[in-house]
């Protein structure tokens, strides 16, 4: 079994069910909150895969309250599914980032369309890191003594100091920019000239 497992959405709910039963709507906003910063689920992939997953017998539901609210657990099937999973060595994938992409290419555009792309991405990791200090004060204030608060600092810290890096990056590479920007000062502007065969050519 171990190797043939599949990542799917089914494996993040099982993982959010052995924290206790949960609704569909509970488990948006568990995953929201927890492991939001790594892996996100939406309602449209959430409630197929509970259903598929009843009907393999690895989640049970049950109707609670007067709303007739509908409510999901674990079964033993799923746990031993989970486990299995959580035993499997997780396989790269190669990011796709955007920002890099356009910086990677940026000789075609005017410095400032680049500085302006680091410059946002450094807004949005910058207020990162201020939710990942309030989530870390929030953690270890609600949840003390508890056996998962160690694993959940981790990954926590892991998207702390990956903001930390980015954030130094971007400073980094707005420096960069600027001298680059400095530089073209009094040059003239770089004019694009196709070539008999369509490729782009540049000339002063």
């Amino acid at each position: 079994m171990k190797g043939q497992i599949k990542t799917t959405t089914a494996e993040a709910l099982l993982g959010m069910l052995a924290m206790g039963p949960m609704s569909g709507y509970d488990l948006k906003q568990r995953i929201a909150f927890s492991i939001g910063n790594f892996w996100t689920e939406s309602y449209g992939q959430i409630y197929p895969a509970l259903r598929k997953m009843e009907n393999d017998g690895l989640v049970r539901s049950e109707e609670v309250g007067k709303a007739g609210r509908k409510v999901y657990r674990l079964t033993g099937a799923g746990r031993d599914r989970l486990e299995q999973w959580l035993e499997i060595t997780p396989k790269p994938r190669v990011p796709r980032h955007e920002t890099l992409l356009k910086l990677f290419l940026g000789s075609d555009v005017p410095v400032a369309t680049s500085l302006a792309h680091v410059a946002d991405l450094r807004g949005r990791f910058a207020a990162d890191l201020l939710r990942y200090e309030g989530m870390e004060a929030h953690l270890v204030r609600s949840y003390p003594g508890h056996v998962g608060l160690p694993y959940w600092l981790m990954t926590l810290h892991y998207g702390r100091d990956e903001a930390r890096m980015i954030v130094n990056w971007c400073d980094e590479t707005m420096v960069v920019l600027r001298k680059l920007e400095v530089g073209k000062t009094g040059t003239g502007n770089k004019r694009r000239e196709k070539t008999t065969d369509g490729s782009v050519a540049h000339a002063t």
